[in-house]
């Protein structure tokens, strides 16, 4: 256990010459020790002495070379932070009482002690989370079990079991599947009309961080949220989406997808719909959209990407052959200096399903937060704007 210290310790503070010479002399007293003690067990001691230290070798070797922590196989790093995780949690520091096999991966292939403790802080807060919310369920089952046991007391004496107005009338409480009921009646019509909207969710592997995933699945819970906003959704499919893949697997650690009326599956929308009724929405794309087209079936990447450096919506839209089109927002917004044009998926969703219903850009663009925008023009301000920006160098007028 000491000598577990010393080591960690000397990972944290880069002391490494220091605290190999402190080991080592650490270990020879040891031995001297056990062999003043008892000389009958004086050849055992020292040849488990040797034997700790040609197994230790390699993390000498890291130590008094300074060796990067990804030159470690797979075995030395995670002896090396199950030490770290021992010291860190005995200093202090915010560690989580255990590690999920999942985040093992993620957590050894993570190169620095400061991106290790960030996930170690992210874990335990987690970690404390389930706690709290487990004692919460233990309070709650504990409060039903009493409440079913006061009703059963007042029947049989009786008596009304509850003072909610409604027990006693025509009326009836509504609860989280009757909320559900009431979305899956609102897509029904529009998923055998065919008015599909469909997320894309190949570029997984694009998602090198699980950060990226977990605001990907909080895009598209608030998305299943705004479902009720609109008398006519349009029914989402999840493509692409692999069984066994990390989205689908963060996906159930929240909630279960069959809960939130959407259509999932691994195969292609090219192996559902034509491909002449496809149009790919990129920001990307040269095209601009003018109207909603009610006869196609519009998608969207699911990408959480804050920098949108890259064209990945667009290139596959041109590797695969689909029709891609682009929102005007240029037209009908002015966006300030430091911030980026991306949109999440609820807010493309709230676009698409107000321009849909209303067909008005101003009214559609409102979906995009204030905190971004400097400007909004309405259609009469854009006309006139558009109309100077194109005819008026040529006759004469300054832009």
């Amino acid at each position: 256990m000491l000598i577990s210290r010393i080591i960690s310790f000397g990972l944290l503070k880069n002391q490494h010459h220091s605290i190999v010479a402190c080991t080592r002399c650490f270990l020879s007293s040891l031995s001297h020790v056990s062999l003043s003690n008892n000389d009958n067990n004086s050849k055992q001691s020292i040849s488990s002495t040797k034997q700790t230290d040609d197994n230790n070798e390699w993390l000498w070797a890291y130590l008094r070379d300074r060796k990067s922590f990804m030159d470690l196989s797979e075995e030395q790093r995670r002896r090396v932070v199950e030490i770290e995780i021992q010291t860190l949690r005995e200093s202090g520091d915010r560690i989580p009482e255990v590690i999920p096999e999942e985040r093992w991966n993620e957590l050894l292939n993570l190169p620095t002690i400061e991106s290790r403790k960030t996930l170690y802080g992210y874990l335990f807060l987690r970690e404390l989370y389930r706690k709290r919310r487990s004692a919460v369920v233990a309070t709650n089952d504990i409060r039903r079990a009493e409440s079913s046991k006061r009703r059963q007391t007042l029947l049989a004496e009786g008596k009304p079991p509850t003072n909610y107005p409604g027990y006693s009338s025509i009326f009836r409480h509504l609860g989280r599947q009757h909320e559900k009921l009431v979305r899956e009646q609102l897509l029904l019509a529009p998923a055998r009309l065919g008015e599909m909207l469909v997320i894309d969710c190949g570029f997984e592997q694009d998602h090198a961080k699980q950060h990226y995933l977990s605001n990907l699945i909080d895009q598209i819970q608030y998305l299943f949220a705004d479902v009720t906003r609109y008398h006519s959704p349009s029914f989402v499919y999840l493509c692409n989406l692999s069984l066994r893949g990390r989205l689908r697997t963060a996906f159930e650690q929240r909630a279960a997808l069959e809960n939130m009326c959407f259509e999932t599956t691994e195969s292609s929308y090219l192996d559902i719909f034509p491909r002449e009724k496809l149009i790919y929405l990129s920001p990307d794309s040269n095209n601009e959209m003018t109207t909603f087209d009610h006869d196609a079936v519009y998608i969207v990447g699911g990408i959480a990407d804050i920098t949108g450096k890259k064209p990945l919506t667009f290139g596959k839209a041109k590797r695969e052959n689909i029709r891609h089109q682009r929102f005007p927002i240029d037209r009908y917004v002015k966006f300030g200096g430091g911030s980026g044009k991306s949109l999440t998926l609820d807010q493309v969703y709230n676009i698409l399903m107000t321009l849909k219903h209303t067909g008005s850009w101003v009214d559609a663009f409102k979906y995009i937060p204030d905190r971004k925008v400097i400007e909004r023009y309405s259609e009469r301000t854009d006309n006139k704007r558009h109309d100077r920006e194109n005819f008026g160098p040529k006759i004469g007028l300054n832009s």
